[in-house]
């Protein structure tokens, strides 16, 4: 059997100092088919690496640069439309692949064709250890595993059929839009989970997005940034998107052809 191949798609902002390691570690993966690295007007030299990179590997790396600063889930959203791929994945531009992580994922594709989202592992590197160290991180860290964007990977129709990341002003302000969008793939889809098999180095950092929902879930330290309305709207747009792929799922299951329709009016 063919495993297919899966396209990877990088947001590039101010990375220069990581994003050699990232590409590198898809550049060495067996089963992917082009590499989508999209600039997000970086004001260091990433763009500068990126088009290195493109002349050096032409025929596996595609770049594309925002006409300005649009945050992560609009980059991320701009590569799966440029691909043609039927599997998209994305990576974060400080993370990398282990080996063979994309093979597992093909697989799953291969031998279950019902399935359209898969979450790799997702190991923490140089993590803290005030969080590595507690008794509770590994329950913590499931939440990570489940709802961060750097251990994806799609169909790509029915990433888009669920708009994609949300691009909602409120994740523009505090991020999380790959939290709503995960937390709603559960609710819609079948999400496997290879979290036993190679994946994707998670290199941690202090100050980190991921500190928010460690802080909260380990330490019960919220943040005091964030409202209980902007939980609300969160959740209110993580079920818009259930909502819509509902909605989808009904058009699908009906009869297919040409039905003529007569309005009565009254």
């Amino acid at each position: 059997m063919n495993f297919p191949t899966i396209d990877i798609i990088i947001p590039v902002y101010n990375a220069e100092k990581t994003l050699m390691r990232a590409v590198k570690s898809v550049l060495n993966q067996p089963h992917f088919g082009q590499l989508w690295l999209i600039d997000d007007c970086s004001k260091d030299n990433s763009f500068t690496l990126m088009q290195q990179l493109a002349s050096q590997y032409p025929h596996k790396i595609q770049i594309e640069q925002m006409p300005k600063n649009v945050g992560p889930a609009k980059a991320r959203n701009w590569g799966a439309l440029q691909s043609q791929s039927e599997f998209i994945a994305f990576l974060d531009a400080d993370d990398a692949y282990e080996q063979d992580a994309l093979e597992v994922a093909s697989s799953v594709f291969a031998f279950r064709p019902e399935i359209s989202v898969v979450r790799l592992a997702l190991t923490p590197v140089d993590l803290a250890e005030r969080y590595a160290k507690h008794p509770n991180f590994d329950y913590a860290w499931q939440h990570m595993r489940m709802t961060t964007a750097t251990n994806t990977v799609f169909r790509r129709a029915f990433f888009l059929a669920c708009g994609g990341f949300p691009q909602d002003d409120l994740f523009a302000q505090f991020g999380g839009e790959d939290g709503a969008l995960g937390i709603a793939t559960t609710k819609i889809n079948t999400v496997a989970t290879l979290f036993k098999e190679k994946g994707v180095l998670h290199y941690c950092r202090e100050g980190m997005h991921a500190e928010r929902l460690l802080n909260a879930i380990l330490f019960q330290q919220a943040d005091t940034n964030i409202q209980p309305e902007h939980y609300q709207q969160a959740e209110a747009i993580t079920e818009r998107i259930c909502h819509e792929i509902n909605q989808l799922k009904i058009s699908l299951n009906t009869k297919t052809g040409i039905q003529p329709l007569i309005l009565e009016r009254k």
